[in-house]
């Protein structure tokens, strides 16, 4: 078994821990164990760490290659929050950009008018010129 160049256990609903013996498989090309229910650590071995984390995808596991980290209480961390919990703490910086942006150009174009008089009277001077047109355009 140690002459393995390829093994695809993907998508067999296993269950357990990857067993230490897997290690010792140092001829593998290829490894996938995605979409099971495998728990624990990945046994260390430079052959196992060497797979991409699409190998692992969709279980439980912790430790490299992975970014979760194995703990001895068994609450994992990920590596990529700073050693932080995995649950709750994740922040969507999509959602603080876009509210971060829609401040600062609603400001942008707002404080000037606020605080200019001369753009005020110069914007509403504007708006009411486009508003005699729409209405003219609209009457005919």
């Amino acid at each position: 078994m140690e002459l393995i160049e390829s093994l695809d256990l993907s998508l067999h609903q296993l269950n357990g821990e990857i067993l230490p013996s897997f290690s010792y498989l140092n001829f593998l090309n290829h490894f996938n164990v995605s979409y099971n229910n495998l728990t624990g650590q990945i046994p260390t071995s430079i052959q196992l760490q060497s797979f991409e984390n699409l190998s692992y995808v969709d279980n439980h596991l912790c430790g490299p290659p992975l970014t979760k980290n194995c703990t001895t209480k068994g609450f994992s961390t990920d590596i990529t929050n700073n050693g932080g919990s995995d649950e709750g703490s994740k922040v969507n910086w999509l959602y603080i950009s876009i509210v971060i942006g829609f401040v600062m150009r609603f400001w942008g174009v707002v404080a000037p008018l606020f605080f200019i008089e001369s753009w005020r009277y110069a914007y509403y001077q504007k708006l009411n010129l486009v508003g005699r047109k729409l209405y003219v355009f609209r009457g005919t």
